[in-house]
């Protein structure tokens, strides 16, 4: 049947988000460990994967632009979303351990749906000019750096408030 294949192909990535965001949302009472020597690896895996993915991208200066405005806004999102996520220290076992806020799970279902919106427009795009239309690579290429921004962006908060909170335990010298 055509139209049983049209409806898997739209509703099962929903579905299959939908139950992660269930057992995410059914997880946020429960403290992660946090450690902040790790934070980096993965924004420079993701950057690496975008490197990769740019490293053919034609030199359009729309395509660039849209790159790095999204880049911009990515990080600014992700930084909201770090703010809003909650860092405790424990000073007897000097750990840190991280609760997600609802607000900032809710953050990531909206981009999730503005990524899905734009992946449809790609494909509208592409239906509508050539197979590689520059404004849906243009799309694409924001969707990248946007996606690097937040996680960039949400790790250095992260890095920065751990290492805010753990000079905070130092005991104080005074001379």
């Amino acid at each position: 049947m055509p139209g049983q294949s049209a409806w898997i192909g739209t509703a099962l990535p929903l579905l299959i988000l939908a139950l992660i965001m269930a057992f995410r949302f059914r997880n946020l009472s429960q403290p992660r460990r946090l450690r902040p020597e790790r934070l980096w690896i993965a924004p420079v895996l993701y950057l690496a994967l975008v490197a990769l993915a740019l490293v053919e991208m034609p030199p359009v200066t729309t395509g660039w632009l849209a790159f790095g405005a999204a880049l911009l806004v990515g990080a600014a999102v992700g930084w909201q979303r770090a703010r809003f996520m909650r860092i405790e220290h424990d000073p007897v076992a000097d750990t840190l351990t991280i609760r997600q806020s609802p607000a900032a799970l809710l953050l990531i279902l909206v981009i999730v749906a503005i990524r899905r919106i734009g992946a449809s427009a790609t494909v509208l795009a592409q239906r509508g000019g050539s197979p590689l239309s520059p404004q849906a690579l243009w799309l694409t290429d924001a969707l990248l750096g946007f996606a690097l921004g937040m996680i960039a962006g949400q790790r250095t908060e992260l890095w920065l408030r751990a290492r805010q909170l753990r000079a905070a335990a130092l005991p104080q010298t005074f001379e």
